[in-house]
């Protein structure tokens, strides 16, 4: 009996150790196939089985935690790239080498006018060269496709680069409309072009009269802009003064400026009034520019040998008179509105002269109201009081260097403010 009683106990434990070693087999495959398909529903219990597979099934419970903690973390790593990708402003399409397309964000689908597509030779109706041109570009490749579309004409930019995922080779392509950005360069190279016509247009150099020192300066607030002024040299020895403020700025006002340019060369010779000259200039200019559009004028006429002037302004700026050895000064100012406005009847009835005799060590300033309007980041504008005061603090030095004086004080005045009005400057100084 005993010996049977010691048999059965021999069946019944190996029973029990088998049956041990396979619950122990199932929940390390279990495991492994947790680790495999990343699933991190399972738990493992040693419940019974002693503390050693107490700390063995903790470390599984441990490592699929971590198992789920990482799958969460990828899976918003995800979803942060989609959305990224998503929102760029820049289209992207992936696909296969058969064209099946694995990514395609919101811009491409915009860009291409397909909001549903599966395979990149659906685009043949939109545009063949554009599917043929994403089917041979190689990884680092560029292109450029024009595609004319309802009426609209696209210039898309293309860049490829090439990559292996499971197994499989993809192809990213991103596609930009860089339309708007060639008009932008087109539109900044024509600006340039203005720009330096413009400055052409303006003396290059200061007249050389015996007993005067003369200078002028333009700054334009914009690549181009409508400040104007301009030393013309009459028949009888005098010297015309033109300083001009077109309304508006950029191109427009550039135009208009280029238009009064020739138009004050053309009738400054014929007439020795200024009042008659501004009077031909306004009809001229009414004629030729549009009704919102004016042009503001101060032309004087200096007769050098008689050290006197005649001028008459067209609702421009006042000019500065600074008489020597008196630290006051008087504002030109004779009545008249500006050019472009009406046709010539008021502006005839309106527009006056005045007659002014220098003296050795005056000193006469025309400005446009670019000075006295700049504006710093305080919305403080610099003032015609502060313009007088730095002009009185430089009367001692010549027209060129007064010039650069101002320039400089406004400069720091407005430290870099953007300006939206040109600046312009003429020095007349009896020597």
């Amino acid at each position: 009996m005993l010996a049977v009683f010691i048999g059965i106990l021999i069946v019944q434990q190996t029973i029990s150790l088998i049956r041990y070693v396979e619950k122990t087999n199932r929940d390390l495959s279990r495991f492994v196939s947790a680790i495999k398909y990343e699933d991190v529903s399972q738990s493992f219990n040693s419940k019974g089985r002693g503390a050693s597979f107490d700390q063995l099934n903790m470390a599984f419970s441990d490592v699929a935690k971590e198992i789920g903690k990482a799958r969460s973390e990828k899976e918003e790593q995800y979803r942060y790239l989609q959305t990224v990708i998503q929102h760029v402003g820049v289209g992207l399409i992936s696909f296969q080498q058969d064209g099946e397309i694995e990514l395609i964000n919101t811009a491409a689908k915009k860009l291409i006018h397909a909001p549903q597509i599966k395979n990149i030779r659906s685009l043949k109706s939109f545009s063949q060269p554009l599917v043929d041109t994403m089917f041979r570009l190689r990884s680092g490749e560029r292109a450029l496709i024009k595609v004319d579309k309802q009426q609209t004409q696209l210039q898309l930019a293309l860049n490829a680069t090439e990559f292996v995922m499971r197994g499989k080779k993809f192809t990213l392509v991103s596609i930009q409309n860089i339309e708007s950005e060639l008009e932008r360069e087109r539109m900044a190279r024509e600006l340039e072009i203005a720009h330096q016509v413009q400055m052409s247009l303006l003396p290059k150099d200061s007249p050389i009269i015996p007993g005067y020192d003369i200078a002028g300066s333009c700054i334009p607030a914009e690549e181009v802009g409508g400040d104007y002024y301009d030393f013309i040299h009459l028949d009888n020895g005098n010297l015309g003064i033109a300083v001009a403020d077109v309304s508006g700025k950029g191109m427009a006002a550039a135009i208009y400026m280029t238009l009064t340019k020739g138009v004050i060369q053309s009738q400054s010779d014929e007439m020795a009034s200024p009042k008659e000259v501004l009077i031909k200039i306004n009809t001229l200019i009414y004629q030729s520019i549009e009704r919102k559009a004016f042009v503001s004028m101060f032309y004087t006429i200096l007769n050098p040998d008689r050290r006197r002037l005649i001028c008459s302004r067209a609702g421009h700026n006042p000019a500065i008179l600074f008489r020597n050895g008196d630290s006051g000064c008087t504002l030109i100012e004779p009545k008249g509105i500006a050019l472009g406005l009406e046709k010539g009847d008021v502006f005839s009835s309106v527009i006056r002269e005045q007659e002014i005799d220098l003296q050795k060590g005056d000193l006469l300033v025309f400005h446009t109201d670019g000075f006295t309007e700049a504006m710093n980041k305080h919305h403080v504008e610099y003032g015609e009081k502060r313009l007088v005061e730095i002009i009185r603090d430089n009367m001692d030095k010549d027209s060129r260097t007064l010039i650069e004086a101002v320039n400089h004080d406004v400069r720091q005045f407005i430290e870099a403010y953007p300006q939206h009005d040109d600046m312009t400057m003429v020095s007349v100084r009896v020597n």
